[in-house]
């Protein structure tokens, strides 16, 4: 009997918290007075297609193919020559057809279009294959989608690409370079994703927000598709590549490195129409040589040091240091030549062409002026030979002799200062073919 009583009461407490609980249950789940505003076309097409709708399922029967048609507008272009990297600015345009998402416009007020975040649908893993940034792999900003009532589905991202390109310096700074973005899908094989060239174009369209004082010109860029077939697998597998040749726009490099190249090369050439002892020589030189050392510091700091290929201008900065160094020594040999109290007279070999035709094309006239001509102690020394006199007239010659030979001595120095103008003369002439040769070859 007791026990009876137990199984009732129990029973009846059961019975009161239960409706304690859904009395509770229904007074605080109560969403309160209705909304003031009425649902739209928009919220109903919204819910109808969203209701169960899986973003992570490719929305068509496995045996048929997405067709995802690919563009792109590019409107900045960097290029990191340190890193070997292009960084590509664009809007990337997408479309595919969503089964999903089809609807008709006569049951929602006609309407056509509807607008779709990005991460609320289905996206083709269209992604850049040599992106220079594995860690992060997605590119895109978050921007909606338009879908259409056929089911379209058009999605304009802007993106940032950053690539590793192959640089060729050669003609740093007037330089082109070739580099190219390669898309694709990451997952889906070319059975169930096919990429087309939106509207068949084979060349990219330059965006109206291209910056056009950029260091970087985009001359060409085209776009290809096409089908790969890898070993390990028998499906296809297409890609989309966009091939840009870039040109450096070099305005400020042109005055900033070329111009003090130009003037080196005057500085080298005046040195050598200064007088054979003027000691200007070594400063023109020593700061010429200062001047180029200073440039190849900046070019350290403005191409990388592993680079293929060194900068043709690069090179000829280098030819130009050696050449100034051996200028420098040229002229530290001219000016002992000229300040060097000479005993023995300048040889006759040297001496003869020097004071005839050649040593007026190289310009000696006024020193040529100043040499002595040593015939006229030749023809006395052979008079003394071929005359038999007396001892008196051997004492007239010998002083006849020792007065000529008395007055050779200050014109023994201009046959040497002579020698060194023609040293000047001829190594300006040598260097001036040489400055050329480097001129053409290095293409400045």
């Amino acid at each position: 009997m007791s026990g009876n009583f137990c199984n009732v009461v129990s029973l009846l407490v059961f019975w009161v918290c239960y409706f304690q609980f859904v009395h509770c249950g229904f007074s605080t789940t109560k969403i309160g007075p209705p909304p003031i505003w009425n649902s739209t076309h928009t919220d109903k097409l919204r819910q109808d297609l969203l209701l169960n709708y899986d973003k992570f399922a490719r929305p068509a029967q496995h045996y048929n193919t997405t067709i995802v048609k690919f563009g792109i507008s590019i409107y900045h272009v960097e290029v990191d020559e340190f890193k070997s990297t292009m960084t590509v600015h664009s809007w990337l345009r997408l479309m595919w057809t969503d089964e999903k998402l089809k609807w008709s416009p006569a049951d929602y007020g006609n309407l056509e279009t509807l607008n779709l975040a990005d991460h609320e649908i289905w996206q083709p893993d269209v992604f850049l294959y040599n992106s220079a940034t594995a860690a992060t792999i997605n590119h895109y900003a978050n921007t909606h989608c338009i879908v259409y009532e056929n089911g379209e589905v058009l999605w304009v991202p802007p993106t940032q690409f950053t690539v590793l390109c192959q640089l060729n310096l050669r003609y740093w700074p007037f330089d082109t370079q070739e580099c190219f973005l390669k898309f694709g899908s990451w997952t889906y094989n070319g059975d169930q994703i096919d990429l087309e060239i939106m509207q068949n174009q084979t060349v990219v369209e330059k965006s109206e927000l291209m910056i056009q004082n950029s260091e970087w010109n985009m001359v060409q860029a085209s776009l290809k598709k096409s089908v790969i077939y890898y070993s390990c697998c028998k499906e296809p597998y297409p890609d989309i590549t966009i091939t840009l040749n870039l040109e450096r726009v070099s305005p400020s490099y042109r005055a900033i490195i070329v111009t003090p190249a130009f003037v080196i090369i005057l500085l080298t050439l005046i040195s050598f129409w200064l007088p054979p002892s003027a000691g200007e020589k070594i400063i023109i030189n020593s700061c010429t040589a200062i001047i180029i050392c200073i440039f190849l510091l900046y070019f350290s700091q403005k191409l990388p040091a592993m680079g293929t290929h060194t900068p043709l201008i690069v090179l000829f900065y280098c030819s130009a240091l050696y050449i100034v160094s051996f200028s420098l020594i040229g002229s530290v040999i001219v000016i002992w030549i000229s300040r060097t109290q000479h005993t023995n007279s300048l040889p006759w070999i040297l001496k003869k062409p020097l004071t005839g035709t050649f040593g007026s094309l190289l310009g000696l006239g006024t020193y040529m002026q100043h040499s002595s001509i040593t015939t006229t102690h030749r023809v006395t020394a052979e008079e003394m030979r071929d005359h038999q006199v007396t001892d008196f007239d051997d004492h007239s010659s010998d002083e006849n002799h020792i007065i000529r030979t008395s007055s050779v001595k200050p014109s023994v120095q201009h046959d040497w200062i002579l020698f060194a103008a023609a040293i000047d003369r001829i190594s300006f002439c040598f260097y001036c073919f040489l400055f050329a040769i480097l001129a053409i070859v290095y293409a400045i």
